[in-house]
């Protein structure tokens, strides 16, 4: 036999595997959700990144007192929010956003 049908014979035989081993132990579902967020990944990564998240309201907001040179201690006053989560607002947002950008 050639080896290309063992291997067509082994990649059924090790799918049906793969389906039993996730109905008896769930845990083993997330592997292969990492792999096919790795594919994502990859293509995202091709196109230049990730896509950009729509903004909140926060996140708006801050973008707004960003372009106008506020400092984030500044807009944290104004918007009666911490400094560390406007931080944290600023990176997962990736502010200030320019029409370039």
């Amino acid at each position: 036999m050639d080896y290309r049908m063992y291997e067509e014979l082994y990649k059924e035989r090790w799918e049906k595997q793969n389906i039993i081993d996730k109905a008896i132990n769930p845990k083993l579902e997330l592997a292969h959700k990492r792999a096919k967020r790795d594919e994502l990944n990859k293509i995202n990564g091709k196109l230049g990144g990730r896509p950009k998240m729509a903004l909140s309201k926060d996140a708006e907001m801050l973008d707004k007192l960003l372009k106008k040179e506020l400092s984030l201690n500044d807009a944290a006053d104004i918007m009666s929010i911490t400094v560390d989560k406007l931080r944290g607002i600023k990176k997962r947002y990736r502010l200030p956003r320019y029409e370039s950008d």
